[in-house]
């Protein structure tokens, strides 16, 4: 086939369908590697790789922490702090370190706190022992809740976490208090690598509490609010984490 370049093409240069082998133009192949397949978990099971798997990228998101509550009083105000988010991990594997399957683990989000109840952290999330990613921190950290509902969750840590890339969950907001005001909001959830944190119970009036919410997976959960009542509002629940794993021939 006759091609017309203004230079002389050089060895292994492409164009079109067609590379230079040095003295003439061959057809090209087919990528060496192309997508073959996604395998996404959102619980806990087994990966077992597609027929043809010759790599894949793992990535992992643990699960995020609770946020926090408190005991109401009718004259105190509280915006209470949200849980952080999992932490990120992600892992290039071979067929033969993957072998035929692996156990997949996601990792459960963190109860919100209720009250004097004191929220939890997010479990790991982890594909045997080639990715692991940590669970978010509960709202509440360095105190027992609620005496220390104002303290936001710490992201999943890289401590401990396996990949070729690991990265730390966002933290919570910070909660605040006040005794004469009425538009206290309390903090949002962290958010993790593939989700927006929870939203921390709105800013109100009057006697109303609001629940915290729940954010993306493995995000934290968000505050609860607890406006001049004497009763208790629930924080939100941290988010499941996530395993998204990407084959390739």
């Amino acid at each position: 086939m006759a091609l017309d370049f203004p230079n002389a093409p050089t060895t292994g240069q492409t164009f079109q369908n067609w590379v230079w082998n040095g003295t003439a133009w061959d057809a090209r192949t087919a990528a060496a590697s192309s997508i073959l397949n996604y395998q996404v978990f959102t619980a806990s099971g087994t990966y077992t790789p597609t027929t043809s798997m010759a790599h894949c990228l793992i990535e992992c998101v643990g699960g995020g922490g609770g946020g926090g509550s408190t005991t109401g009083a009718t004259t105190f105000l509280a915006g209470c702090a949200g849980g952080g988010a999992g932490g990120y991990s992600k892992k290039f594997a071979t067929a033969a370190q993957i072998g035929a399957s692996q156990t997949v683990t996601v990792g459960a989000g963190g109860n919100g706190g209720s009250g004097a109840t004191v929220p939890t952290g997010g479990g790991a999330t982890s594909v045997g022992t080639l990715c692991v990613a940590n669970g978010g921190g509960r709202a509440g950290t360095g105190g027992t809740a609620p005496a220390s509902y104002l303290n936001p969750g710490l992201g999943g840590s890289t401590t401990g976490a396996v990949g070729d890339l690991t990265v730390q969950g966002g933290a919570g907001g910070a909660g605040s208090n006040s005794q004469t005001s009425v538009t206290v909001g309390a903090g949002m959830g962290g958010n993790s690598y593939f989700g927006a944190g929870g939203p921390g119970g709105p800013a109100g009036a009057g006697t109303a509490n609001a629940v915290g919410g729940v954010g993306g997976y493995g995000a934290g959960g968000g505050g609860a609010v607890i406006q001049a009542a004497s009763g208790t509002a629930a924080g939100g629940a941290g988010a499941a984490g996530i395993v998204i794993i990407t084959e390739y021939t």
